[in-house]
């Protein structure tokens, strides 16, 4: 898994992505072209100045790191993900974190129903 770092790649997943909601974050979801390079999926983030200071902003954007890591590895698939924290992830367990994350990609089309990549 690689970081999505562009502002541009940002806005594209933001604009042309599909979404998937839980009570902890929103996934924004886009597939890569053939043309663009890397097969491996990038992930960025954003914990937003909802959760006031950067204590815990910083925490919530390394759970949600921890549970993507668990759930995509190093898997083949081109896809740009966005994770945009809730403040509500504070107070998650890691498996109520994973089942949303792992449900989250189910609904924009990464999983199927067995949870295996799509």
């Amino acid at each position: 898994m690689q970081p999505l770092r562009r502002s541009k790649d940002i806005h594209r997943v933001f604009q042309e992505g599909a979404r998937a909601y839980s009570s902890w974050a929103v996934l924004h979801a886009r597939r890569r072209d053939q043309a663009e390079a890397c097969s491996e999926p990038r992930l960025a983030i954003l914990a937003g100045k909802r959760f006031r200071r950067a204590v815990p902003r910083n925490r919530a954007r390394r759970l949600l790191r921890e549970t993507a890591r668990v759930i995509l590895g190093n898997g083949p698939a081109p896809w740009d993900l966005l994770l945009v924290a809730r403040p509500e992830v504070l107070v998650s367990t890691f498996p109520q974190r994973l089942a949303a994350v792992t449900e989250m990609l189910r609904k924009v089309g990464l999983r199927d129903e067995t949870g295996c990549p799509a």
